[in-house]
């Protein structure tokens, strides 16, 4: 299987109406970090399907907001970074037999999948976005 290009973008990725993540704790978002730990040589065929869950179906799911997908450099590890517009859009979504189908599939390729699930409470910027406000 062919790497997944790092500097490609998905076909929905941050246009007007599909915007990328926002860290915003007022949003008031639930963020769900899933960490797939999986063989080196199994990693990409993980990722695209990945991808391809949350391109085809996950994305048209009422509350899912955005999926960050991210790789270690060992290439034993993706992690999604995901956020929903609540706790009740992500309850919902697990019980819709598309998702579920999706989520299987994910599973028989990682060794080990766990999800868990947190509020953003605070995002701060680094100080280089800070220069244009100095006199």
């Amino acid at each position: 299987m062919t790497p997944i290009d790092p500097t490609s973008q998905s076909s929905g990725a941050g246009t007007a109406e599909t915007p990328l993540t926002t860290l915003n704790p007022a949003a008031g978002h639930l963020t769900i970090i899933n960490t797939y730990t999986v063989a080196p040589e199994r990693a990409d065929a993980l990722l695209a399907t990945l991808i391809r869950a949350t391109e085809e179906t996950l994305r048209f799911v009422p509350g899912f907001v955005s999926a960050n997908f991210h790789i270690n450099a060992e290439r034993t590890q993706i992690v999604n970074y995901a956020q929903w517009e609540s706790r009740e859009a992500l309850l919902r979504a697990g019980s819709d037999p598309a998702v579920v189908t999706r989520i299987q599939e994910a599973g028989q390729i990682a060794e080990r999948f766990t999800p868990v699930q947190y509020e953003l409470r605070q995002s701060i910027a680094g100080a280089s976005g800070l220069d244009s406000l100095k006199p």
